[in-house]
C-alpha cells in the first residue's frame, strides 16, 4: 500500500569542517529507504518537492536533500568554494546524518549536474555505505566551449581571487522546454547563478577523474541523459556510463530533453522511470 508524504522538515547537520548545513526532508509513514539528493550549481533541495512526492509515496522512500555550503539557505557565500573537495565532503556528511536516523534503511544518493558528479564521486569513495547511484545529467564535461579570455581570466582568479565570483553561462532556455517551469526559475530567491574559479576548475577536474576512474565504480546505477542538454555533454556522459565498472547498470536517454529531466516537459515519465530503478533494489545495500 503507497505510504503517505508528510509535510517537509528542515534540519541542519554539521559538515566535516564544522560548517551548519540544511538539509530538508520529507519522512514518509514506514519508510523502506531514504535517497539523498545533490543538487546541480546554483540550486537548492527544496526544489526537489515534486520528485520527492511523485517517487516518495508510492516507494515509501523517504527524501532528504542538502543545501550545498554557497547554496540555498546554507551558509557561505554564493558560488564560492575553498575547495570543490569540500562539496564532496558536505554530501558525506548528509549521508551519515542519514544514517545515524535510519540505520537500518537503505540509501540511495540521487544528484543532477554538478551533484551528479559529486554522487558518482561518493560511490566511487564509499560504495559500501550505499546501495545506488541516480545521476542526472552529471557534470563530466562542458557542452557549451568557454571563451579563451574567460578561461584566461579563471586562471588569473584561481591564484590572486578566488573569492571573487562570475556570471555562469547557463541561460534558462537551456534548463528545460516548460514555460511554467523557466518562470519559476525567474523568481525563486534561493537560486543563483554566481560561480568561481576554485568551484569551475573544481568540477572540470573532476569529470576528467571520474573519466579516468569510471571502472572503479562498483555501484548499482542509473544514468539519465537528456539528448539535447546545452549545459554538459550528452556525449562524454555516455562514455562515462561506458567506462563504469557496475554490473549493474542502465542508462535511460531521454532524446528531446534538456539540461534539467526533474523539470522538463515530460517529467512524469522520468519519475516513473526512477521508482521503477529503485524499487527493485530497496533490498540491497547497507541496512
Amino acid at each position: 500500500m503507497p505510504s503517505t508524504l508528510t509535510e517537509s522538515r528542515d534540519d541542519t547537520l554539521i559538515s566535516r569542517d564544522g560548517m551548519r548545513l540544511l538539509v530538508r526532508s520529507w519522512p514518509v509513514a514506514a519508510p523502506r529507504g531514504v535517497v539523498v539528493v545533490a543538487h546541480g550549481l546554483g540550486e537548492h533541495g527544496g526544489a526537489y518537492a515534486p520528485l520527492a512526492e511523485a517517487v516518495g509515496i508510492p516507494l515509501g522512500l523517504e527524501f532528504a536533500a542538502l543545501d550545498f555550503r554557497g547554496h540555498g539557505r546554507s551558509p557561505g557565500r554564493r558560488g564560492v568554494v575553498r575547495r570543490y573537495e569540500d562539496f564532496v565532503g558536505d554530501l558525506h556528511a548528509a549521508v551519515e546524518w542519514v544514517r545515524a536516523r535510519r540505520p537500518r534503511l537503505p540509501i540511495f544518493v540521487l544528484g543532477h549536474s554538478n551533484g551528479g558528479q559529486i554522487a558518482l564521486r561518493y560511490a566511487l569513495e564509499s560504495p559500501d555505505r550505499i546501495a545506488g547511484v541516480v545521476a542526472s545529467n552529471p557534470f563530466i564535461r562542458i557542452a557549451m566551449p568557454v571563451p579563451p579570455g574567460k578561461l584566461r581570466l579563471g586562471r588569473l582568479l584561481l591564484s590572486v581571487a578566488p573569492w571573487l565570483t562570475l556570471r555562469a553561462d547557463t541561460p534558462i532556455d537551456g534548463m528545460t522546454r516548460d514555460p511554467a517551469m523557466r518562470d519559476m526559475y525567474r523568481t525563486d530567491t534561493l537560486r543563483h547563478n554566481r560561480i568561481s574559479a576554485p568551484l569551475f576548475f573544481g568540477m572540470v577536474e573532476g569529470g576528467e577523474m571520474l573519466m579516468e576512474r569510471a571502472g572503479a565504480i562498483r555501484s548499482p546505477l542509473l544514468m539519465i541523459v537528456g539528448g539535447q542538454d546545452p549545459v554538459v555533454s550528452p556525449a562524454a556522459t555516455r562514455d562515462l556510463f561506458d567506462r563504469v565498472g557496475a554490473a549493474d547498470k542502465t542508462m535511460l536517454l531521454y532524446p528531446k530533453m534538456l539540461h534539467e529531466p526533474f523539470n522538463e516537459l515530460g517529467r512524469a515519465q522520468v519519475f516513473q522511470d526512477v521508482a521503477r530503478w529503485i524499487e527493485p533494489r530497496l533490498g540491497d545495500g547497507p541496512r
